[in-house]
């Protein structure tokens, strides 16, 4: 069985519902990533952070990036801004330069990876030094029954000791909204 989202709810993911929920302004705000910077939404489906972070980085890029051609092509339907570099990934392998992200948003991803470490290692390679990593992830601790199946979240704790592995410093890290948790790291210099 496929663990990836199916396109064919792709309208739930731009819901005013989910912006009213999980608030891209104020992740934009809590990765402080000024304009101008360059912002890889990794897993960006059809847009829901990639809009808000290119209209956040002015003159800077954001590089909206999935494995799904379907999503992309959802996305390219809703006529990105001329900062949105629409790109199709593999499931690890990124075709972007080393050192050239300044920042790296996932939300609702991190749990379809298959071998998270190799994906770390992969983020890792295109994050500038001190460049941002956030995860914003399901909770398989919480009430709320939406999203994957429990048994597919992975904890944040689980994240945690991933991150650390690949060589990540972790910032800070909260339940972000009742069934989600956010972490915020760094690549370190």
């Amino acid at each position: 069985m496929s663990h990836k989202f199916d396109p064919t709810r792709a309208e739930k993911l731009i819901s005013v519902q989910r912006y009213q929920e999980l608030k891209p302004d104020i992740l934009l705000q809590r990765l402080a990533t000024p304009p101008g910077s360059t912002i890889l939404d990794l897993g960006c489906g059809n847009g829901f952070f990639s809009f808000p972070a290119a209209v956040a980085m002015g003159e800077g890029m954001v590089i909206a990036a999935d494995v799904s051609e379907p999503m992309l092509s959802l996305l390219n339907q809703r006529n990105p801004p001329e900062n949105i570099q629409v790109l199709p990934v593999e499931e690890v392998k990124m075709d972007i330069e080393d050192d050239s992200v300044d920042a790296t948003v996932m939300i609702a991803l991190y749990h379809e990876f298959k071998s998270p470490s190799d994906n770390l290692a992969e983020i890792k390679r295109v994050l500038r030094p001190e460049g941002k990593l956030m995860i914003l992830d399901w909770d398989p601790l919480a009430e709320r029954e939406r999203g994957p199946s429990k048994d597919h979240r992975v904890s944040e704790s689980k994240v945690l000791s991933d991150l650390g592995s690949a060589g990540f410093k972790v910032d800070e890290h909260e339940n972000y909204v009742a069934d989600m948790w956010m972490i915020i790291a760094h690549n370190p210099a």
